[in-house]
């Protein structure tokens, strides 16, 4: 009897220690969490306080950052000060344009002005006149870029291009032939752009076969876009060949205001598509421009580039 009652006890003492100790363990997992819970409401509140002296503080040293929740405007759903920074990005970034002067080979003096200019110009040259050589070289070591202008058969019959024409009656080796005729007489050129040529630029043989005379000698080719139908450019993308083509004749005219105004058109497609190419020749008026371009295009946000730096 006294067996039993003792076995009960002791069964009642276990079972009361180990309600104890379920009870002690699940108060200490609920203080726990309550810990943690408060932690996190603190570190928040925290977060938010720290966050809100920053902005006091960088708005009254006059160095405000801009923070991403900043870019945006959560009750209208827009986006101001994004729209703000892209605008300022776009502002910063210059458009960009570069200058071709033809027909260079027939005067000196007027040559050795627009070589005298305080930006890059490029230099085009007639082949087989009586200053074609010296202008060419005179160009090359003032580190301008400098191209043959090649004579190409425009659709006026009664219009001569010029000695070393390309005309759509030749063949291939006879096209060949004129071209490295041509590349002989003026040896110090870094492309070619085409002199007339309204009637040769749009016949696909003989742009083929000039093309990759050019390629063949890593030259590149500006389409001076004499016809609306010239298939210069295009094909010289597809044949490897770095290119570009003429945005502006600046003087089809040889009066100043239309020079100037052309300058104009020149400014507003380079700062409406990011670059453009001008083409002019050695007139007097045109030069008298060229010295203004800078003062002109400059404080629009437009640059004077290299011609290297638009191609293709």
């Amino acid at each position: 009897m006294v067996k039993k009652s003792w076995n009960y006890l002791y069964s009642l003492l276990l079972s009361i220690i180990l309600l104890l100790l379920v009870g002690i363990f699940l108060n200490l997992n609920s203080n726990e969490s309550n810990v943690s819970n408060n932690v996190a409401v603190v570190n928040k509140s925290e977060h938010i306080q720290e966050r809100e002296v920053q902005k006091k503080e960088l708005i009254v040293s006059g160095k405000r950052t801009l923070l991403m929740p900043d870019f945006f405007d959560q009750k209208s759903k827009e986006t101001p000060l994004l729209n703000k920074f892209l605008k300022d990005r776009k502002k910063d970034k210059k458009a960009k344009v570069a200058i071709i002067i033809d027909d260079i080979g027939y005067q000196i003096e007027i040559a050795e002005q627009i070589m005298s200019l305080n930006y890059p110009i490029t230099i085009s040259v007639l082949p087989f006149l009586s200053h074609s050589q010296f202008a060419a070289q005179m160009a090359k070591e003032k580190g301008l870029t400098v191209l043959l202008h090649l004579p190409m058969e425009p659709h006026n019959s009664n219009t001569d291009p010029g000695k070393g024409a390309i005309f759509t009656t030749m063949n291939e080796p006879e096209i060949k032939a004129k071209i490295l005729a041509n590349l002989k007489d003026i040896p110090y050129v870094d492309g070619v752009n085409n002199h007339m040529g309204s009637k040769a630029t749009e016949d696909e043989f003989i742009m083929r076969t000039v093309l990759h005379e050019l390629k063949e000698r890593n030259l590149f080719f500006i389409d001076s876009m004499t016809s609306p139908h010239s298939i210069g450019y295009q094909l010289s993308k597809e044949m490897g060949l770095k290119t570009a083509q003429r945005t502006v004749f600046l003087d089809n005219e040889q009066n100043i205001d239309y020079i100037r105004n052309q300058v104009t058109i020149l400014k507003n497609t380079a700062l409406k598509y990011g670059s453009a190419i001008a083409i002019g020749h050695p007139y007097c008026n045109t030069v008298d421009v060229l010295k203004e371009l800078e003062s002109i295009l400059e404080p629009e946000g437009v640059e004077i580039v290299p011609l290297k730096e638009l191609l293709e």
